[in-house]
């Protein structure tokens, strides 16, 4: 009888043991079904909060890039009448000295400096006033990639005008 007694108890444990690890497979199971639909949960409203901030940063992009087209077509408007206003007032001769083939472009400019009013030298003078006003609130109103890159082309620009220099110099 012992020896089926022993039996009986290791049978009793063993029962025991397997509803334990049964309990602790439900157990573990509640749990990582909790934390997958936990973690499901989190990454959809994460996911809901980031469209949200996306929609509202696209529609702050897309007014602000109106305002910036509708500055820059009024820009545009102003120093088209600017130049056409400039253009109105150069004389025969003036238009003559333009048009000249013969003469350098460097001979070209200084006979037409020369020809200028003053009158026409103010009108330079405020379209020039005007145009570097127009490029300091393009530099104030420029995204870090704008100015990044207006650094980049005015630094290939240095680099190229050093290029030519020296290599003018050598010859």
């Amino acid at each position: 009888m012992r020896i089926i007694s022993k039996e009986a108890q290791k049978n009793k444990e063993m029962k025991s043991l397997q509803g334990s690890n049964n309990l602790k497979c439900k157990v573990m199971k509640n749990l990582s079904v909790k934390i997958v639909g936990s973690a499901m949960i989190f990454f959809f409203l994460s996911g809901l909060s980031f469209a949200q901030e996306t929609g509202a940063e696209t529609k702050k992009q897309a007014r602000k890039q109106l305002k910036e087209q509708s500055m820059l077509q009024e820009q545009n408007r102003v120093n088209r009448q600017t130049r056409e206003r400039f253009r109105d007032s150069l004389t025969e001769e003036q238009k003559a000295i333009l048009e000249n083939r013969e003469m350098s472009q460097n001979e070209k400019r200084n006979a037409f400096s020369a020809s200028l009013t003053e009158q026409q030298r103010s009108m330079l003078r405020e379209n020039q006033e005007i145009r570097k006003q127009q490029r300091n609130e393009f530099r104030k109103n420029a995204t870090e990639e704008q100015q990044q890159q207006m650094r980049r082309n005015r630094d290939n620009t240095r680099t190229q005008a050093g290029k030519q220099t020296r290599g003018n110099s050598r010859f």
